[in-house]
């Protein structure tokens, strides 16, 4: 009797849990918006563990989370063609009437990006942690420029 009990709770905790996320993932249908939601959620990760590695006092292999920010920028391609921003997105319209200065900043991270991974290498947790907070300011003066709240 346990087992079965045991059982109906596993199925209805992971029907309920699918049930969830179903909905979200069906709700956007725009490829590119999906694409990109979901490697910035990648980026947006590794950014956390940096943090709890280099501020908090956390374990972990902080060039792994650096170089995996660096592959999920390399994987962003064309995130931003003309029609994608239309949807379910907080991109600004300002992104496509100012592709050529959104691009720069998104070199600007990239480059804060390797740089990062350079002061990963090094093991000096201080360059580290100036290093995470450029890539950080990168990322933030993007967002308040050409994201939405």
């Amino acid at each position: 009797m346990k087992n079965v009990v045991l059982a109906a709770a596993l199925v209805a905790t992971t029907l309920t849990g699918f049930g969830a996320v179903a909905p979200a993932l069906a709700e956007e249908t725009n490829p590119s918006i999906v694409h990109r939601k979901a490697t910035y959620s990648v980026v947006g990760g590794h950014l956390h563990s940096l943090k709890a590695i280099l501020f908090l006092g956390g374990q972990g292999d902080a060039t792994y989370h650096a170089e995996s920010i660096k592959v999920a920028f390399e994987h962003m391609g064309n995130a931003y063609p003309a029609g994608s921003d239309k949807g379910e997105t907080k991109a600004k319209a300002e992104i496509w009437s100012n592709m050529d200065d959104f691009k720069a900043r998104g070199k600007d991270s990239y480059g804060a990006t390797v740089a990062l991974i350079e002061a990963t290498k090094g093991g000096d947790k201080a360059a580290m942690a100036g290093a995470f907070k450029k890539l950080a300011g990168t990322c933030k003066a993007c967002h308040k420029e050409y994201r939405a709240k």
